[in-house]
C-alpha cells in the first residue's frame, strides 16, 4: 500500500506546483503581467514603405493611404498575430485613430482628412522619399497616383 502511495502523492504535488511548462509559460513566470508595450504592425504597401492599419488599410508618409488594394492584402495577416500593434503617429479623430500621413487620421476600418495631421511643409521637404527614390520607384509611385485616379466599375 505505501508503494501505491508515493507515487500519487508525486503527481499531487506535481499538479499544484507553480511550475511553468515550456510550451505556455510567459517572460517572468506564469503570474507575470501582460507586456504593455505595443509593436509597430506590418510593412505594407509598395516597398514596405507604409504600416498597416486595418485589415484593408495600408498608410505611409509619401505613399498616402491605400485602401482595399493589392498592396494591403498582407495587411489582413496581422489579424492573426496575438500581441497588439500600433500604426502611425499621434492619436487623431474621434474613433480612436492615428495620423497615418499628412492630413489623413485612420483607424482600423476607415481614413478622414484631419487638419491635426498636417505636417508643416518643411518637414515634408525632408522626409519625402521621391528626392532620393530611385527611377523604379519614381515610375512605380506615379503608376500608382495614375490607378488610384481611375473609377471603379
Amino acid at each position: 500500500m505505501p508503494h501505491s502511495v508515493f507515487p500519487l502523492c508525486v503527481l499531487g504535488l506535481l499538479a499544484l506546483s507553480s511550475a511553468c511548462y515550456i510550451q505556455n509559460c510567459p517572460r517572468g513566470g506564469k503570474r507575470a503581467l501582460p507586456e504593455t508595450g505595443l509593436r509597430q504592425c506590418m510593412p505594407c504597401g509598395p516597398g514596405d514603405r507604409g504600416r498597416c492599419f486595418g485589415p484593408s488599410i495600408c498608410c505611409g508618409e509619401g505613399l498616402g493611404c491605400l485602401l482595399g488594394s493589392p498592396e494591403t492584402a498582407h495587411c489582413v495577416e496581422e489579424n492573426y498575430l496575438l500581441t497588439p500593434c500600433q500604426a502611425g503617429g499621434r492619436p487623431c479623430g474621434s474613433e480612436g485613430g492615428r495620423c497615418a500621413a499628412s492630413g489623413l487620421c485612420c483607424d482600423a476600418e476607415s481614413c478622414a482628412v484631419d487638419s491635426d495631421c498636417l505636417v508643416e511643409t518643411e518637414d515634408v521637404a525632408h522626409s519625402s522619399p521621391v528626392s532620393g527614390s530611385s527611377p523604379a520607384e519614381l515610375l512605380l509611385r506615379l503608376l500608382h497616383v495614375a490607378t488610384r485616379g481611375q473609377t471603379e466599375y
